[in-house]
């Protein structure tokens, strides 16, 4: 091959890995792209002319964007999940790089919160879609952006407290309750009521799914992988129940005035 073909390799190459980072882990292998990129790049060129970086990057992305596409409305559960993994990661890239989100109160939560909504959309409007399987990625984008402007509007003007912010910040002494002599007695006074009423609040859901997720996420300390394993469900189905769970514990006010107060 002459040099010049060379170069056109090894321009492929490097965006292809650059792409499969960004886009399509466990889904394509850089191998597997630089191929159909090139591909499709011979269908299009006329002559002898070489295509520019830019090109071929758009190329890559509608690549991604149709595999994506493909393993997100998959009936298998791993590329189900590589499918979830990559979107998650993409849509939170994206959302770190928007210049509104860092002006927002508490923009490390804001993050989570916007994308937990859009992935719920994603996740509801999965059937529906892009007409293009090559305009995925965009879609995705679209809803992303859609739901920074919702959370602006909402949150902007709202005192109240977000109850997965405060979670966060407690989960890990909700879990290990009890297992530090050095705690604060009126603090682990506090988890223990805390904890106690989220049990009431859990137990109390009629939503089977609802309560077993909460209880695995809170009471027991298991993450979104192993709940999946356990409960033999994609992850994504894990990520929205305990979203809508979330949901419903907002409304409730005892928990809420517990979360308050500890924040006083």
């Amino acid at each position: 091959m002459n040099e010049q073909g060379d170069a056109l390799r090894a321009s492929i190459q490097a965006i292809a890995e650059r792409a499969i980072q960004a886009y399509a882990q466990g889904i394509l292998t850089v191998e597997e792209l630089a191929e159909q990129i090139l591909l499709e790049w011979q269908k299009i060129r006329k002559g002898d002319e070489q295509p520019a970086r830019e090109l071929l990057w758009r190329i890559a992305q509608r690549i991604c964007s149709r595999a994506l596409y493909s393993a997100w409305r998959s009936s298998d559960i791993a590329q189900r999940n590589q499918a979830f993994y990559n979107l998650r990661r993409y849509l939170e890239q994206l959302l770190r790089n928007l210049h509104a989100v860092s002006r927002l109160h508490d923009a490390a939560y804001a993050v989570d919160d916007i994308i937990h909504q859009a992935l719920e959309i994603l996740l509801q409007e999965k059937k529906s879609g892009p007409d293009d399987p090559a305009a995925f990625l965009k879609w995705t984008q679209v809803i992303l952006i859609r739901q920074v402007r919702t959370y602006q509007h909402k949150y902007q003007s709202d005192a109240c407290v977000s109850l997965d912010a405060q979670i966060e910040l407690f989960q890990d002494q909700l879990v290990n309750t009890g297992s530090s002599d050095s705690r604060d007695p009126l603090e682990q006074v506090v988890l223990r009521e805390l904890q106690q009423a989220l049990g009431r609040a859990i137990l109390s859901m009629r939503n089977l799914r609802y309560r077993q997720v909460l209880i695995y996420t809170f009471l027991v300390g298991v993450d979104e992988d192993e709940m999946a394993r356990r409960l033999n469900v994609p992850v994504q189905d894990i990520y929205l129940w305990r979203h809508r769970a979330l949901k419903a514990l907002r409304r409730n006010p005892e928990i809420m005035d517990i979360l308050r107060s500890m924040l006083e």
